[in-house]
């Protein structure tokens, strides 16, 4: 028997057969893409003797880019902003506003007090309209890029071949993926078949399901080293926790970047701002002080704490984080 585009295996099989012989066609295709790709990342482990130097001076923006990409780097952003006085959120949910000013002179002050990245994401909004953070994270594109080089030049994060490797692997499982059903949609429609909504609706599901997983948002996807694991780990746990070291902003900014959990924003009144911005849930206890407290530390924080988040900037425009080192 001869094989043919329009007569095979594949295409002769009975409908039933064919969507069952699918599923197990999808759900191994999404397997095999997640453990090549991964395997695209070679093992780093032992490849670098200086993993216990901490640098003295830290970029809060950076340690937030390394630890979950550019959605961190624009919460924190957006909570120096409120930090500030200068960003409020609106009466829609996941909307947010500039302060209306009531008093220029000390508006102008502290947007002097911003680095490159904070002005850009201010500029993002406006005082007298709503408008969700889409826009602002969109403008740190270029940031983002800047940080993945200086992650990449100091061996902290994967380097380019790897991640074009990557996203190669997941791009060709999600045309093998879409490109046998829509094949055996073609040929059925081709034929005079026309009852197809089932294999139509499993490969939409299934193809929504590996842009989920695998595609969606994947140029901010950010995959550590070892080197970058460590460099995390011991950096966090050098960093001082206690209320008072918390009371100083660029301590508390480190400290809520390389937190993986929600607990520490209750422990610093900068913290608090991740509360107000709606980026997470109070605990029940603090729930109904949340106002109270946002507003006095937007009114009054940024005053206080304003020379040690001005007082230090990297080269990437954002703000430093002075003795986050832990060996000074």
């Amino acid at each position: 028997m001869t094989w043919t585009v329009m007569s095979n295996p594949i295409v002769d099989m009975y409908g039933p057969w064919f969507l069952l012989f699918y599923l197990v066609y999808c759900i191994a295709i999404m397997i095999a893409a997640g453990i090549i790709s991964l395997r695209c990342y070679p093992d780093t482990s032992g490849s670098d003797k200086n993993r216990d130097l901490l640098p003295s001076h830290i970029d809060p923006y950076f340690l937030a880019w390394l630890q979950s990409g550019r959605e961190k780097v624009l919460q924190l952003a957006m909570m120096r902003l409120s930090y500030a006085g200068l960003l409020v959120p609106g009466n829609k949910s996941q909307t947010y506003m500039l302060r209306p000013v009531t008093n220029p002179e000390s508006i102008q002050s502290k947007m002097q007090e911003l680095n490159r990245l904070e002005t850009s994401v201010l500029s993002c909004f406006e005082q007298q309209h709503e408008q969700s953070k889409e826009w602002a994270f969109n403008s740190l594109a270029p940031a983002s890029r800047n940080f993945r080089a200086k992650a990449q030049k100091e061996g902290l994060v994967h380097s380019a071949t790897s991640e074009n490797l990557s996203t190669m692997v997941v791009w060709i499982g999600f045309i093998l993926l879409v490109g046998m059903g829509a094949y055996k949609l073609i040929v059925a429609w081709g034929n005079g078949y026309h009852n197809v909504i089932f294999l139509s609706l499993m490969m939409l599901f299934f193809g929504w399901i590996y842009y989920r997983i695998f595609l969606r948002h994947r140029a901010d996807r950010v995959h550590l080293t070892d080197k970058g694991k460590v460099f995390l780990e011991r950096l966090s746990a050098s960093l001082p926790r206690d209320k008072k070291s918390l009371k100083k902003l660029d301590i508390a900014m480190a400290v809520v970047a390389l937190s993986t959990s929600n607990f520490i924003y209750s422990e610093c009144s900068f913290g608090q701002h991740a509360y107000l911005l709606s980026f997470a849930v109070p605990p029940s206890a603090g729930a109904s002080g949340r106002g109270a407290t946002g507003g006095s530390s937007s009114s009054g924080g940024a005053d206080s704490d304003s020379s040690s988040s001005s007082g230090s900037s990297s080269s990437s425009g954002c703000s430093g984080c002075g003795g986050c080192g832990g060996g000074d």
